[in-house]
């Protein structure tokens, strides 16, 4: 199933199940539907809760350290290596005349 049918799926999903809810509610009155709309959202906040544990406990580490960089070949002069540099900078002196 390719992923633009699994949105759409999933968006009528959703759909069905908030009209269902709310026919629900206007049949149980408005007290009802009020507790029966907090247990709802307490346990969609646990489910959130639980999710959000497991994709913190099973996200990938990140490598840290074990950088290696290297220049290879005849190289005149210095050289530099660098990552992420910003604004006005300049190296060396200014050009003779």
């Amino acid at each position: 199933m390719s992923k633009r049918v699994q949105v759409w799926c999933g968006a009528a999903v959703a759909f069905a199940v908030l009209v269902g809810l709310g026919v629900y509610f206007l049949s149980v009155g408005l007290d009802r539907a009020d507790k029966v709309a907090s247990v709802i959202g307490a346990f969609v906040g646990l489910a959130g809760l639980g999710l959000a544990l497991h994709g913190m406990l099973s996200a990938p580490a990140q490598a840290v350290g074990g950088v290696h960089n290297e220049i290879s070949g005849t190289v005149h002069g210095d050289s530099i290596q660098a990552r992420d540099i910003h604004g006005g900078i300049t190296f060396g002196g200014p050009d003779p005349s």
